[in-house]
């Protein structure tokens, strides 16, 4: 009789409880998607880049393109593209270089000055000068690259970005040399980036 009496008697504070529970409103609010708990700072951004080809003393212009996701604490990861293809110093119309790229990044906010560096593996592509006569004018490779950079807040969304790309182009074969290295081309970009958060 005592146990069945208490047995009830837990059951009635139970429901008191849930209803309780169930009447108070929610402290516990969804916050705005823009101060939710994800860090991720999403940018990109274009510009001109300036590069010298490692092939004799050939310096060409280019456009060049650039996204970056800040995932946690500084550290995310990029993709960009670069190009050499009209003007420069010795400008050879026949030599061109593209490349696509995409790695890990880490960027370093201090007041308006965003440092940062970078590692990647891409895809690139190259024609270079040769004779008429020639049939090997072209290669792609996979490729690597490491470089570094800043961005500046201008105002609101806008930061100005310089950045310098060290880049890689492994077991190409030269028709100049007739030997087989790493050919390095390498400059700097600037332009302007659209950062979604503030």
């Amino acid at each position: 009789m005592i146990y069945w009496e208490f047995s009830i008697m837990r059951l009635r504070l139970l429901a008191v409880v849930m209803f309780v529970s169930c009447c108070i409103p929610a402290m516990a609010q969804v916050r705005p998607e823009a101060s939710s708990g994800s860090n991720s700072k999403l940018s990109f951004g274009a510009g001109v880049d300036y590069w010298r080809g490692d092939w004799g003393k050939i310096v060409r212009y280019g456009p060049s393109v650039w996204a970056v996701d800040e995932l946690w604490h500084g550290l995310g990861v990029t993709a960009e593209g670069y190009s050499m293809m009209a003007g420069g110093a010795n400008p050879a119309p026949e030599y061109k270089f593209f490349v696509g790229q995409g790695g890990v990044v880490y960027v370093y906010h201090w007041h308006r000055l965003a440092p940062y560096g970078k590692g990647e593996l891409g895809f690139g592509g190259l024609s270079w000068p040769h004779k008429p006569t020639a049939t090997y004018v072209h290669d792609t490779r996979t490729t690597w690259a490491m470089g570094g950079g800043a961005e500046y807040k201008l105002w609101n969304h806008i930061w100005l970005r310089g950045d310098y790309t060290y880049e890689g182009f492994p077991d190409f074969y030269s028709p100049v040399t007739g030997q087989h290295h790493t050919l390095d081309p390498a400059g700097f970009a600037a332009g302007v980036s659209y950062h979604l958060q503030k």
